[in-house]
């Protein structure tokens, strides 16, 4: 794999990921573009498609909705609210042994996502969640 150099560009986009909860690229190409006019958006796109083809960050195939990024890549879940969008990092000790398989029934395992949709905090006070989701 060719070497990466770490451009300030780069780590500017980095650091407002870290920082960040999730976004999608248009989400963090807006942060950083506050933070630096002179960045196009087609570079913040490349950035995050090639720290997410390096395993530098995730990214998340979020169902009805564009690909956010996460700059966690240890091994976790997210909680996802049903009505708002919000993702939170959760750490859960009793999936370790998901995350850590390797095979199952003949099926090499390269990695595993775990979603739970849920309704956050906020949105319950809100009273956003009366009653069961209807999907």
């Amino acid at each position: 794999m060719k070497k990466q150099r770490n451009t300030a560009q780069k780590r500017l986009i980095m650091d407002a990921l870290m920082a960040a909860d999730h976004p999608t690229a248009t989400e963090l190409y807006e942060c950083v573009h506050e933070l630096n006019p002179h960045i196009s958006k087609a570079t913040v796109f490349r950035v995050l498609s090639q720290y997410s083809d390096n395993g530098e960050v995730r990214r998340l195939h979020i169902t009805g909705s564009d690909d956010r990024f996460d700059a966690t890549t240890a091994p976790h879940a997210h909680l996802r609210c049903a009505y708002c969008g919000r993702i939170k990092d959760v750490m859960f000790p009793e999936l370790e042994p998901v995350f850590s398989a390797e095979s199952v029934d003949g099926y090499k395992i390269y990695s595993a996502e775990v979603d739970f949709l849920s309704c956050c905090p906020e949105c319950a006070a809100a009273g956003t969640d009366k009653g069961a989701y209807k999907n």
